[in-house]
């Protein structure tokens, strides 16, 4: 009866262990992934802000400059008012566009995330432990149970018919 509430104790010093186990690791997963999210958090707001001012950019500046370089095919290459301004708010577009693009490219590298390596490798390793520990206590018991297999054999047993005490009094 020992021999169960033995292995009942291990059984829950295990579950005990593996308890301890997973919060750890979960701690290590949000220690690792704190930083990166505020990294994201930065790279969403910056990329929040490249559209805004490219809105913006876009509002103002495309009014203001396609009505210059509209001004400009009119007056100095003859070209007809609606044809010109059509150019000046083209170009004034695509100078905007490339603007926030490069915004926008800017934010994605502050977006980027990588997964948490540190927290994967500690998991990796100690469901390796915990495999390797369940190994030696299979092949603990495994042992346990021949050594007590064999000595079942060769103690004297009550009904082999043996003509010998079983039980020597003590010596005093």
């Amino acid at each position: 009866m020992a021999n169960q509430t033995d292995i009942a104790d291990r059984i829950k010093a295990i579950q005990a262990d593996v308890t301890t186990i997973v919060r750890g690791e979960i701690e290590l997963a949000k220690a690792e992934l704190v930083p990166q999210a505020k990294s994201v958090g930065l790279g969403a707001g910056l990329l929040g802000g490249a559209g805004y001012f490219a809105m913006n950019g876009i509002a103002l500046l495309f009014l203001g400059l396609s009505a210059l370089v509209g001004h400009f095919f009119a007056t100095g290459l003859g070209w007809e008012p609606l044809l010109a301004a059509f150019m000046g708010l083209a170009i004034v577009a695509v100078a905007m566009f490339l603007i926030a693009g490069v915004l926008a490219l800017i934010a994605k590298n502050k977006v980027s995330v990588k997964g948490p390596e540190a927290t994967v490798s500690q998991g990796q390793r100690s469901i390796e432990a915990v495999q390797e520990a369940l190994q030696r206590g299979v092949s603990d018991a495994e042992a346990e149970a021949a050594a007590r297999k064999e000595a079942r054999k060769t103690a004297p047993s009550i009904t082999s018919g043996a003509s010998t005490p079983t039980f020597l009094p003590p010596r005093g």
